[in-house]
């Protein structure tokens, strides 16, 4: 049922990006489906409350806020961009990915809290804490090895960092594809 309402939302947020049309939920301007959502304590929002119709995949996880703030691709490709090459033991190749520090969509979104939860599409959803944040060795990777990322793959965001980002790291375990919520409390 999961996999079904994902594939509806991808197809509908594809069929208003593609006509240039978005519902307020999905559109931080006219054009842009925004891509990430900064949730909790965010102190420079640009969207409220959850709408249960038009954030249907964040109602389907039980998702709730008050406030957001709203960052479409071209938001994060006009923040500073930064590259980061690592290889984990299981992958087969070493990746380059670019992307905003997740410190920088943080400030931007006026957000801090000791808890950051990262949440991606399918409701995976790891939590770090701020000193984890603190060390700024993470990045919201929007390319890999010089390609966009893309719904399907790793993408369109990626949370990403080289081996010792945050205390405890197991391998690449944490890094989370398809990010759609960063939640700070």
């Amino acid at each position: 049922r999961f996999r079904m309402l994902r594939r509806h939302f991808i197809a509908a947020l594809a069929a208003a990006a593609g006509l240039g049309l978005a519902a307020p939920a999905f559109a931080a301007d006219a054009g842009e489906p925004v891509i990430v959502t900064v949730t909790g304590n965010v102190a420079n929002p640009n969207r409220g409350k959850l709408d249960e119709f038009e954030d249907a995949v964040f109602a389907h996880l039980q998702v709730t806020f008050d406030k957001g703030r709203t960052f479409t691709l071209a938001d994060l490709k006009a923040m500073p961009q930064r590259t980061v090459t690592a290889k984990y033991p299981e992958w087969p190749r070493e990746v380059t990915a670019t992307g905003p520090a997740l410190t920088d969509v943080l400030k931007a979104a006026g957000a801090e809290g000791k808890k950051i939860l990262v949440q991606a599409a399918d409701g995976y959803a790891p939590e770090f804490t701020g000193d984890d944040v603190k060390r700024d060795k993470m990045i919201l990777a929007i390319e890999m090895d010089g390609k966009p990322l893309a719904m399907g793959g790793r993408g369109p965001a990626w949370l990403f960092g080289p081996p010792d980002s945050f205390a405890n790291q197991q391998a690449d375990e944490g890094f989370v594809f398809e990010v759609i919520r960063i939640d700070v409390q």
